[in-house]
Protein backbone atom coordinates (compact mmCIF):
# COMPACT_ATOMS: atom_id res chain seq x y z
CA UNK A 1 0.00 0.00 0.00
CA UNK A 2 1.52 3.31 -1.08
CA UNK A 3 1.23 6.29 1.20
CA UNK A 4 2.08 9.92 0.64
CA UNK A 5 5.34 11.14 2.13
CA UNK A 6 4.95 13.84 4.80
CA UNK A 7 5.53 17.34 3.46
CA UNK A 8 8.38 18.01 5.89
CA UNK A 9 10.44 15.18 4.33
CA UNK A 10 10.87 17.21 1.14
CA UNK A 11 13.31 15.56 -1.25
CA UNK A 12 15.08 13.50 1.45
CA UNK A 13 15.40 9.87 0.31
CA UNK A 14 17.56 6.82 0.73
CA UNK A 15 20.18 7.05 -2.01
CA UNK A 16 23.18 5.01 -0.87
CA UNK A 17 23.90 2.04 1.35
CA UNK A 18 27.54 1.89 2.52
CA UNK A 19 29.19 -1.48 3.01
CA UNK A 20 32.61 -1.87 4.63
CA UNK A 21 35.18 -3.91 2.72
CA UNK A 22 38.73 -5.00 3.37
CA UNK A 23 38.99 -6.52 -0.14
CA UNK A 24 37.24 -4.03 -2.41
CA UNK A 25 37.33 -6.16 -5.57
CA UNK A 26 36.01 -9.27 -3.83
CA UNK A 27 33.18 -7.24 -2.26
CA UNK A 28 32.39 -5.57 -5.61
CA UNK A 29 32.23 -8.97 -7.31
CA UNK A 30 29.93 -10.35 -4.61
CA UNK A 31 27.48 -7.43 -4.35
CA UNK A 32 27.29 -6.76 -8.09
CA UNK A 33 26.53 -10.46 -8.71
CA UNK A 34 24.07 -10.57 -5.78
CA UNK A 35 22.04 -7.52 -6.87
CA UNK A 36 22.75 -7.41 -10.63
CA UNK A 37 24.41 -4.01 -10.16
CA UNK A 38 27.15 -2.57 -12.35
CA UNK A 39 30.58 -2.14 -10.78
CA UNK A 40 33.70 -0.18 -11.69
CA UNK A 41 35.91 -2.00 -14.18
CA UNK A 42 38.92 -1.47 -11.96
CA UNK A 43 39.28 -0.75 -8.26
CA UNK A 44 42.80 0.31 -7.33
CA UNK A 45 44.57 -0.51 -4.07
CA UNK A 46 44.40 3.11 -2.89
CA UNK A 47 40.70 3.69 -3.76
CA UNK A 48 38.71 4.48 -0.62
CA UNK A 49 35.32 3.95 -2.25
CA UNK A 50 33.74 2.00 -5.10
CA UNK A 51 30.23 2.73 -6.33
CA UNK A 52 27.89 -0.06 -7.46
CA UNK A 53 24.79 1.11 -9.30
CA UNK A 54 21.43 -0.36 -10.22
CA UNK A 55 21.35 -0.48 -14.04
CA UNK A 56 17.60 0.31 -13.93
CA UNK A 57 18.21 3.34 -11.72
CA UNK A 58 15.44 2.30 -9.31
CA UNK A 59 17.47 0.94 -6.39
CA UNK A 60 19.83 2.74 -4.05
CA UNK A 61 23.54 2.90 -4.83
CA UNK A 62 25.77 0.51 -2.88
CA UNK A 63 28.97 2.28 -1.88
CA UNK A 64 31.85 0.04 -0.84
CA UNK A 65 34.04 1.76 1.72
CA UNK A 66 37.56 0.50 2.41
CA UNK A 67 37.98 -0.63 6.03
CA UNK A 68 40.83 -2.01 8.09
CA UNK A 69 38.58 -4.67 9.64
CA UNK A 70 34.95 -5.77 9.72
CA UNK A 71 33.21 -5.87 13.14
CA UNK A 72 32.60 -9.40 14.42
CA UNK A 73 29.62 -8.51 16.63
CA UNK A 74 26.25 -7.86 14.99
CA UNK A 75 26.53 -4.65 13.02
CA UNK A 76 24.24 -1.72 13.87
CA UNK A 77 23.23 -1.42 10.18
CA UNK A 78 22.75 -4.17 7.63
CA UNK A 79 20.94 -4.86 4.37
CA UNK A 80 17.62 -6.72 4.17
CA UNK A 81 16.98 -8.41 0.82
CA UNK A 82 13.32 -9.29 0.19
CA UNK A 83 12.30 -12.14 -2.10
CA UNK A 84 9.51 -14.63 -2.69
CA UNK A 85 12.19 -17.26 -3.46
CA UNK A 86 14.30 -17.02 -0.31
CA UNK A 87 15.87 -20.50 -0.35
CA UNK A 88 16.82 -20.29 -4.03
CA UNK A 89 18.59 -16.99 -3.41
CA UNK A 90 20.29 -18.26 -0.26
CA UNK A 91 21.78 -21.13 -2.27
CA UNK A 92 22.87 -18.70 -5.01
CA UNK A 93 24.44 -16.30 -2.48
CA UNK A 94 26.31 -19.11 -0.73
CA UNK A 95 27.73 -20.11 -4.13
CA UNK A 96 28.84 -16.48 -4.63
CA UNK A 97 30.82 -16.62 -1.38
CA UNK A 98 28.34 -15.69 1.36
CA UNK A 99 28.54 -17.63 4.61
CA UNK A 100 26.14 -18.44 7.44
CA UNK A 101 27.09 -17.19 10.91
CA UNK A 102 27.47 -20.03 13.39
CA UNK A 103 24.80 -20.42 16.07
CA UNK A 104 22.64 -17.43 15.09
CA UNK A 105 19.88 -16.90 17.74
CA UNK A 106 16.80 -17.10 15.49
CA UNK A 107 13.40 -16.65 17.12
CA UNK A 108 11.11 -19.72 17.02
CA UNK A 109 9.21 -18.37 14.03
CA UNK A 110 11.23 -16.35 11.52
CA UNK A 111 11.02 -15.47 7.85
CA UNK A 112 14.65 -14.34 7.55
CA UNK A 113 18.05 -15.98 7.23
CA UNK A 114 21.19 -14.14 8.29
CA UNK A 115 24.22 -14.39 5.99
CA UNK A 116 27.59 -12.68 5.84
CA UNK A 117 29.04 -11.30 2.63
CA UNK A 118 32.59 -12.05 1.50
CA UNK A 119 33.86 -9.34 3.87
CA UNK A 120 31.94 -10.58 6.93
CA UNK A 121 29.19 -7.92 6.82
CA UNK A 122 25.82 -9.29 7.90
CA UNK A 123 22.72 -9.12 5.73
CA UNK A 124 19.34 -10.85 5.81
CA UNK A 125 17.39 -12.65 3.12
CA UNK A 126 13.72 -12.33 3.99
CA UNK A 127 10.80 -14.33 2.58
CA UNK A 128 7.94 -12.13 1.36
CA UNK A 129 4.88 -13.06 -0.62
Amino acid sequence: MATKRPDDIGDLRLATVCVNATDMNRAADFWSATLGYSRPDRIRDHDQFAKLEDPDGTGPTVLLQRAEAIPTAPAPVHLDLYTSERDIHIDRLLQLGATRPERWPYPDEHDFVVLRDTEGNEFCVIAVS
